[in-house]
């Protein structure tokens, strides 16, 4: 065998070498073999920015090495984007095939095999089709890497010095993180406004019973959870049978009720009045498809319908791409090509008929600008592989199903809708029922969660309707969503930072850092997210500002497309930013970034009684004394002082919700202490002795929070746990026995605030 082809997954080696016979070795770089250090910049900034690669990956490149011992033809086969083309580069470079600058060294060949599935014609296809390595796609991929590394570790040791000691900051994580606490910003301004909804449930035979009025009334003002709860046991209430008729219009005006007593008014006016249908409106409506998935649409989708994180997506598509089942993961285009439509067009005559076949093929007009554009849409290698067909994991079956049916529906015929609209005028009120029918379903077949419909009975002009139920709904406007996996990565998209490829590592970072937290499915940025984009916003605007970042975007797609220099990019930007940076250090004052507040006026230091501030420190909030560095006085958030926790512990409250303090051997109690994770027992000669125990609801409290204790599979009794989503019940001998259930947040945060429980 005289040529080495060189993959990065060890799972491609053996179908790579089955679709190219025989002549040819093939061996996995297993991802990147060098990169730039760990603990040192690694960039030389006084001769063009010149990386310091190190190898990072050595026992791949020696196998790499003896593999191609002998050989004269070396074979890149790595991934067709910038990444895999730097890392060809990287490998080609090791074996001494070509130069620095991606020159072919005398007696070496070197060839770069590009294909978007693996799959036998695709990759025969580019055995024949060889080209050269993509410099520009090289250097596109180290001026991300070179930019990034001069912003985290020049930028980084400010922020341990004027906010806290390991924090980082990163190029684009700090965009991303300034959307969740802009979003978060918003919410916080925001005021909830009071409005009220009127339906009417009307039925075509009059009965004999009085018409019920509900009036749903809610509490804005407690938490949203106890709102939530409130919210469905009103639906469960009203729930009835009936045409629904909405309140739309008061006046030929959109209709406005803003409080009770309007709302009152509204059921006066109409009450004993005849409801008698005044128009009938149907018309039809033409939904087409929608195009097959790109990167950051299939991150969305994963997110919304399988619960996915976009980092689980791209690992399972990951796993798909190399059996073979689908084409590559990381891609802006929508488009497929010209065989792929053919053989979807085929499957859908043969499997639901002519009539689901279009005229032409469906083509979809995308707006994208970046490299990735030459690749396809992502759709699976055969259409005649269904998701029941495939060999795969739970997790592999549930994404491929998502993919085949988006791409197979893409080229299907459009759906044919039926609407109709029934209205009823009483006095100066307009009501409304809306419905719709499917006449023919088209794609709608191939996407059945989508064909969803509200048929009404069959009705006509003057028809004379009777109210059953009205029910009028108190609402409260409510604040600007906060950011879900999904609607994050739909704003980094539409604000151009990032790019496909990035999104789930921008978003894995900045939870790791700690500076967004994720509660339920929603991200919502922390006290260092705050203080550190404040910081940013204050001292290098352009670091998180939309605009430069996007822009940055677009230069290193000049780049990738070989019409920027990329030295030149990285100096536009490195010498303003080292600048700043220089006078900046001298500037910031640390003051300026870790008080977050004032305490409560009950609180007062401990040492001199002055008044407390809230402060951000390495473990989180604390209150430290207003008059520091002079007093040195400070508490944990939510520790009073030691008699008000003294006094808390011997309540009547407290020792009826919680068992009695353990005792030492020696017969003292246990002191209530307050940590980080909020209240526990602590051994009297504490943090001395370093003895602490958790608090112990009492039978009947716990009872009444958690229910009868479940038994596992085996006839033990479970046990409580807390974990990264809250507490759980679990086999007593979690996690070797993975058996466990779990227990509902909304509920117990309910039941806990019932009984006064914290």
């Amino acid at each position: 065998m005289s040529k080495l082809v060189v993959v990065e997954s060890p799972s491609k080696e053996h179908s790579i070498k089955k679709y190219l016979g025989s002549g040819y070795e093939v061996k996995a770089s297993k991802g990147h073999i060098a990169d730039l250090p760990k603990k040192e910049l690694g960039v030389d900034v006084d001769a063009d920015f010149e990386p310091e690669y190190i190898i990072t990956n050595q026992k791949s490149l020696t196998a790499l090495k003896k593999a191609f011992k002998g050989k004269t033809t070396l074979i890149l086969a790595v991934d067709p984007d910038r990444e895999g083309e730097a890392i060809g580069w990287h490998v080609a470079q090791r074996l001494g095939v070509i130069s620095a600058s991606g020159k072919t060294k005398k007696g070496k060949k070197l060839e770069r095999f590009v294909f978007t599935e693996i799959t036998e014609s695709a990759v025969q296809r580019a055995a024949q089709n060889p080209r050269k390595i993509d410099m520009n796609l090289v250097n596109a991929q180290q001026t991300r890497r070179i930019l990034d590394r001069l912003v985290g570790y020049k930028l980084s040791p400010l922020l341990w010095k004027k906010v806290r000691f390991g924090l980082s900051a990163g190029r684009v994580q700090s965009v991303a993180v300034k959307l969740v606490v802009d979003k978060e910003r918003e919410r916080d301004k925001f005021k909830s406004q009071e409005f009220w909804n009127i339906d009417s449930y009307l039925d075509k035979k009059q009965s004999t019973k009085k018409t019920e009025v509900i009036f749903s009334e809610i509490d804005k003002d407690e938490k949203s959870e106890i709102l939530e709860a409130k919210i469905e046991n009103a639906a469960k209430k009203e729930k009835t049978d009936g045409i629904k008729f909405k309140l739309v219009k008061i006046s030929g005006k959109k209709a406005k009720i803003n409080n009770k007593s309007e709302a009152q008014a509204v059921l006066h006016n109409v009450k004993g009045k005849e409801w008698i249908i005044n128009d009938v409106e149907t018309s039809t409506s033409v939904r087409r498809p929608s195009p097959p998935f790109k990167t950051s649409t299939l991150q969305q989708f994963a997110v919304n319908k399988l619960g996915f994180s976009a980092k689980r997506t791209m690992q399972v598509a990951q796993k798909l791409y190399e059996a073979g089942l689908i084409t590559y993961m990381r891609t802006d285009s929508i488009s497929m090509s010209g065989q792929a439509i053919n053989d979807a067009r085929k499957f859908l005559q043969n499997k639901y008929g002519p009539e689901y076949l279009p005229e032409k093929p469906n083509f979809f007009a995308t707006r994208s600008k970046v490299a990735q554009e030459a690749h396809e849409a992502i759709r699976p290698t055969k259409f005649a592989n269904t998701a029941d067909k495939i060999k795969a994991g739970n997790d592999e079956r549930k994404l491929y199903d998502l993919i085949y049916k988006k791409a197979l529906s893409s080229q299907a015929s459009n759906a044919s809708v039926e609407l109709t609209n029934v209205s009823i005028n009483i006095s100066k009120y307009l009501f409304e029922a809306k419905g719709q029918r499917i006449l023919f379903p088209g794609f709608l077949k191939i996407l059945s969660d989508l064909a969803k419909e509200e048929i009404l009975p069959k009705l006509m002009k003057g028809d004379q309707l009777f109210p059953k139920t009205i029910v009028a709904s108190q609402n409260f406007t409510q604040p600007p969503a906060r950011y879900t996996e999904a609607t994050l990565i739909k704003a980094l998209e539409k604000y151009g930072i990032g790019r496909p490829s990035t999104y789930s590592t921008i978003i894995s970072t900045i939870q790791s850092r700690q500076y967004v937290i994720k509660e339920q499915k929603y991200f919502i940025p922390t006290d260092t997210g705050f203080i550190v984009t404040k910081l940013l916003e204050d001292h290098f605007p352009e670091i998180v500002d939309l605009g430069f970042t996007a822009e940055m975007e677009e230069d290193l797609d000049a780049i990738a497309n070989g019409k920027k220099e990329w030295v030149k990019t990285i100096k536009e930007f490195y010498g303003p930013f080292a600048k700043t940076l220089k006078i900046k250090e001298t500037k910031i004052s640390r003051e300026d970034y870790n008080i977050l507040g004032e305490a409560p006026k009950k609180v007062k230091c401990p040492e001199c009684e002055s008044k407390m501030m809230i402060k951000l420190g390495r473990y989180g909030r604390f209150y430290s004394c207003s008059k520091w560095p002079k007093c040195k006085g400070m508490l944990s958030i939510g520790e009073n002082s030691k008699d008000d926790l003294e006094k808390q512990a011997k309540s009547t409250k407290f020792l009826g919700i919680y068992e009695s303090a353990p005792k030492t051997e020696d017969g003292r109690d246990y002191l209530l202490k307050f940590g980080k994770f909020g209240k526990f027992w602590a051994h009297p000669d504490y943090p001395k002795v370093k003895d602490a125990r958790p608090l112990e609801y009492k039978t009947d409290i716990k009872r009444k929070i958690y229910g009868n204790t479940p038994k596992a599979e085996d006839g033990k009794k479970m046990v409580l746990r807390k974990g990264r989503f809250g507490e759980f019940w679990a086999h007593p001998d979690y996690p070797k026995i993975k058996e466990f259930k779990s227990i509902n947040k909304k509920l117990l945060k309910l039941k806990k605030k019932e009984l006064g429980v914290e």
